[in-house]
């Protein structure tokens, strides 16, 4: 069981106008305070990481990322890359990739990583 780290979610929608990737808060407080950001998924490539990079500051509760009141910051290098490489399994599904979401994604404290708790992704047939 994994205690201490801040919870997040990453998701991913495709529609006609285009493949939304988010970021957000996960587990219970997904619903509660609806704290999410998301960037359009450039044509069949990956979001780079400068574009991500900016994605945990602009959530409401980045505060609890960064060290909020004397707590240790949380490992938001791992967190951008973890969420670069969703951006890159949507860009290599293409089309087939209709949705996906990993929630609770765990985040720890400053240089210990990620961890995905569980997930689920809706497939189009071939």
């Amino acid at each position: 069981m994994v205690t201490g780290g801040i919870e997040l979610l990453f998701g991913l929608h495709r529609d006609s106008l285009g493949t939304a990737v988010l970021l957000g808060m996960g587990g219970v407080t997904a619903e509660l305070f609806k704290d999410t950001t998301m960037k359009l998924l450039p044509a069949s490539a990956p979001l780079s990481h400068e574009e991500v990079l900016t994605m945990p500051q602009s959530l409401k509760t980045w505060p609890l990322l960064d060290g909020y009141r004397g707590q240790p910051r949380a490992d938001v290098d791992a967190t951008v890359s973890a969420l670069v490489a969703f951006s890159r399994m949507a860009a290599q599904l293409g089309e087939r990739l209709i949705e996906a979401e990993i929630n609770l994604v765990f985040v720890l404290r400053a240089g210990e990583g990620v961890l995905a708790a569980d997930g689920v992704a809706v497939i189009a047939p071939l």
